[in-house]
């Protein structure tokens, strides 16, 4: 449900948001809205889709109009009114008023539908009446999903990168053959420093909670080895490598917005971790893909995935991040596309490409 404010209605509450002290530069918008969504499921998406970028006015307008049409983030709730009732206590007394007077005016805190309220149900002999299926998203999925993260999480690898100084720096990598291993660039950079890394396979979390006893691998010296700067991914070939399930498989497949992507990561460089909530693709084209789901530092090189646990990504970067198409910039992270990664390695690394499960 979107909520048609009246075009006075509209134009006062773009002078009010313009107004507010915290509203004046980029950052103190993005801590202002940040602060309003706090605790809101969608945060996340809000806050990759929607530009602060532009003058006070300008921001205004795309601020208000965009929370008027994104709907609702709890059951209930609208975006604008979520947006509202934070600011409300940062206005004088007849901007209050005026934003007290909007809430009895326009469905801002209603449900959608009085149909789908589902603590309404009393008891009825209408089956009808009592089978709801969907309730918002549909977030229904078979349970063979979790089978194939768990296959999938296990050809993801811990990795200890030296560095000068006697300093470490920590990534993640994943196996898309049996002896074969991808990352970023900007993680291992050169077969010297792949050679002196360390692969650390089953680094995580057992059933009960417990570490698991994780095993380590190496580079094979002089195996195959090759990065791509541009597009910030390197293979490396391991030796020793433990038993870990199948290679991952490599997808040729074109995102497009608001599909889901899933990581599997050692965020921090601490223990593998999955990112599955809040996990929208915002922008995707044949070698850029921007997403919402969360990652941190060390989670550089994980692999991305479309639903099916197929990679679709190699995760890159995170940040305020430029749009290519619009040249806006948005709080995201991204990832190199599978589909520029393949076409690399089909021509200028053939002998890992034919090796690929794709």
């Amino acid at each position: 449900m979107t909520v048609q404010l009246s075009q006075p209605d509209f134009q006062r509450l773009t002078r009010i948001v313009q107004q507010l002290p915290d509203f004046a530069n980029v950052r103190d918008r993005q801590r202002l809205v940040a602060g309003a969504l706090e605790g809101v499921a969608q945060a996340d998406v809000i806050l990759a889709r929607l530009s602060l970028d532009g003058t006070p006015m300008g921001v205004s307008v795309e601020v208000v109009r965009f929370l008027s049409q994104f709907g609702q983030v709890a059951y209930g709730k609208e975006a604008l009114g979520v947006f509202l009732n934070y600011i409300q206590p940062f206005t004088g007394d007849e901007d209050s008023e005026f934003i007290m007077g909007l809430f009895e005016n326009y469905p801002l805190d209603t449900p959608v539908s009085p149909t789908r309220l589902i603590d309404r149900w009393r008891g009825t002999t209408s089956v009808a009446e009592i089978q709801e299926k969907i309730i918002g998203e549909d977030t229904l999925r078979h349970v063979y999903i979790l089978d194939l993260a768990l296959e999938a999480a296990k050809a993801v690898v811990h990795l200890r990168v030296p560095k000068s100084g006697g300093k470490k720096s920590l990534g993640t990598g994943f196996m898309i053959a049996s002896d074969l291993l991808m990352t970023n660039n900007h993680v291992i950079a050169s077969r010297e420093q792949a050679e002196k890394t360390e692969y650390s396979f089953n680094y995580q979390l057992d059933i009960n909670g417990k570490v698991c006893y994780s095993l380590s691998s190496q580079a094979l010296p002089g195996g195959l080895f090759y990065t791509n700067s541009d597009l910030d991914y390197t293979v490396v070939s391991l030796k020793d490598i433990p038993p870990f399930g199948s290679p991952l498989t490599l997808k040729r497949m074109q995102m497009r917005r608001d599909d889901r992507v899933a990581i599997i990561q050692h965020p921090g460089g601490h223990l593998k971790k999955i990112s599955m909530q809040n996990n929208f693709v915002a922008y995707a084209d044949a070698q850029v893909v921007q997403y919402t789901t969360s990652t941190l530092p060390g989670s550089s090189g994980s692999p991305v995935f479309n639903d099916i646990f197929e990679v679709v990504a190699i995760h890159h970067s995170g940040g305020m991040l430029t749009e290519p198409d619009s040249r806006r910039r948005y709080l995201r992270n991204a990832g190199t596309s599978m589909i520029a990664v393949l076409n690399d390695l089909k021509t200028n690394a053939p002998e890992i490409y034919t090796r690929l499960k794709s």
